[in-house]
């Protein structure tokens, strides 16, 4: 199970200035290269109706695969994303606006604290902090939180990045994945 794809949402987009304030991160639009170790834990929450179709076994079934996926341990994936100004300027753009908020806590020029808070379907809440050295690198630390009640999925993650160069090429926004050496070691081992 890949973590969801909001991590790399959160971490490529946070990547750049995510508000009009005085304050911006000061980062390179363009091409860059981001790398994330992720943790996943707990048991995602899934829709009812789903459920309801599914029997007794074929429920125990995904909860065993699921459960043994996350005990697996930290899963690093390495992607390429193409920051823009539009990316810049809605940040969180392929969350649900009307279930989905986020919020800029606080910005320097090197550092930025985002929270995101979502209700609906899917409840959940994050916080990500990013720190950018130069413009042409970034850290962040990730801790996210999917669901309620019993069926809550928990992400960290550690992301760091690294500004390839202003031409994004054939990139878009669906990323390509590029194989790391960890994530190779990890599939060879199973």
């Amino acid at each position: 199970m890949k973590p969801p794809i909001l991590i790399v949402t959160l971490a490529c987009c946070a990547a750049a200035p995510l508000a009009a304030r005085a304050d911006k991160l000061n980062v390179k639009l363009g091409l860059w290269e981001i790398t994330s170790v992720s943790q996943v834990s707990g048991m995602p929450p899934m829709p009812k109706d789903l459920l309801d179709k599914m029997t007794p076994q074929q429920r125990a079934e995904l909860e065993a695969e699921i459960k043994k996926e996350t005990a697996s341990g930290p899963r690093t994936d390495t992607d390429r994303e193409c920051v823009t100004q539009e990316k810049i300027d809605r940040p969180f753009g392929t969350a649900d606006d009307e279930e989905c908020t986020h919020s800029v806590v606080t910005t320097t020029r090197t550092s930025q604290e985002i929270r995101l808070t979502c209700k609906g379907e899917h409840k959940g809440s994050g916080v990500f902090h990013i720190s950018t050295p130069t413009p042409e690198t970034m850290t962040g630390d990730l801790d996210l939180k999917v669901g309620d009640g019993k069926d809550v999925l928990t992400i960290r993650s550690q992301l760091k990045g690294r500004w390839i160069g202003p031409d994004c090429g054939d990139e878009d926004d669906d990323q390509s994945d590029i194989e790391d050496e960890d994530e190779s070691q990890h599939e060879e081992d199973e």
